[in-house]
C-alpha cells in the first residue's frame, strides 16, 4: 500500500487523480463516522463538503512545514520543557 504522503505528493506534481480516489477512500470511514453526528437533513450536505475540503487540503498540503520525527521531538521539548526534564 502506497503511504498517504506519497499518494499526496502524486496528486501535487501529477495531477493524478487515482492518487486522489484512494486518499478519499481511506478518509471515508472517517467521514462517515463524523457524519452520524449531524441530523440525517444535513449529512449529504456535509458528505460533499467534507470531501471537497478533504481534495482542497490534499492538493494544497506543504510539505515544507512537516517536521521529521527529531524535529517534532525537539520542538516538543521547547514547548514542554518540565515535563521532559522530570523525565530525564
Amino acid at each position: 500500500m502506497t503511504r498517504l504522503i506519497d499518494l499526496t505528493r502524486k496528486v501535487q506534481q501529477y495531477n493524478d487523480i487515482e492518487s486522489l480516489e484512494i486518499v478519499l477512500s481511506l478518509f471515508e470511514p472517517k467521514i462517515k463516522v463524523s457524519l452520524k453526528e449531524t441530523s440525517p437533513q444535513e449529512q449529504e450536505d456535509l458528505y460533499q463538503e467534507l470531501k471537497i475540503k478533504t481534495i482542497e487540503i490534499v492538493r494544497q498540503y506543504d510539505f515544507s512545514k512537516t517536521f521529521g520525527f527529531w524535529e517534532f521531538t525537539n520542538k516538543l521539548k521547547e514547548q514542554h520543557p518540565f515535563d521532559y526534564a522530570e523525565a530525564e
